[in-house]
C-alpha cells in the first residue's frame, strides 16, 4: 500500500501545468544528497488509498495535473495502485505525472501517465534546470513520449518584454 507524507501545489514540477504534488514514502533509490531522506522510510505517512479522492476533490478546481513524487517500493501492488490513481485522475479531467526517482526507461506500466520524469538525482549533474542533468522529463504525445527536458532550462523560461 502506498503511503504519502505531504502534498503541495506547484507550477514548477510539470511545464504548463498546475500540479497537485503528492510525496510518496518508501523510496528505495537512496540517492546521494537526497533532498527528502524521510521519504526513504517505508511505513511513514498516511495511506494514500484513504485520502486520494478527498485530495483530488479538494483541489480539483485549482489543478490541471496530479503528480506523484515517488513510486514507493515499486512493487506490483503499488504499481497497480498508481495506475488506478492515474485512471481516476484522467476521469476527473486531469493529466498525470510520475517521478519514479530512479534511472529507468519508460516501463510498460508507466504508460498511463501523461508525464514521466526519469533519472536518479545526481548532485554533480544537477536537476532538470541544468543542461548537464542526467534526469529527463517526457510528455506523452500521440501514444509516444517526447523529451521535454529543455522546457526547464532557464533561458527558455525568461520572458522578452520588448515591443
Amino acid at each position: 500500500m502506498l503511503r504519502y507524507v505531504d502534498v503541495h501545489l506547484s507550477t514548477l514540477e510539470v511545464p504548463d501545468e498546475i500540479s497537485l504534488c503528492i510525496y510518496i514514502s518508501g523510496c528505495l533509490n537512496r540517492c546521494m544528497d537526497c533532498h527528502s531522506p524521510e521519504l526513504q522510510r517505508t511505513d511513514y505517512g498516511g495511506p494514500l488509498s484513504e485520502n486520494i479522492s478527498d485530495l483530488v476533490e479538494l483541489y480539483l478546481t485549482q489543478i490541471t495535473c496530479l503528480c506523484f513524487l515517488g513510486e514507493g517500493r515499486n512493487s506490483q501492488e503499488e504499481r497497480n495502485e498508481l495506475i488506478k490513481y492515474s485512471d481516476y485522475a484522467h476521469k476527473k479531467g486531469l493529466r498525470t505525472c510520475l517521478y519514479p526517482g530512479r534511472d529507468t526507461y519508460i516501463e510498460e506500466w508507466m504508460k498511463t501517465f501523461d508525464y514521466i520524469k526519469t533519472g536518479a538525482f545526481d548532485i554533480k549533474r544537477g536537476g532538470l534546470t541544468e543542461k548537464s542533468t542526467n534526469q529527463l522529463m517526457f510528455q506523452k504525445s500521440g501514444g509516444n513520449y517526447i523529451n521535454i527536458t529543455s522546457k526547464f532550462w532557464p533561458e527558455l523560461l525568461s520572458c522578452d518584454h520588448r515591443g
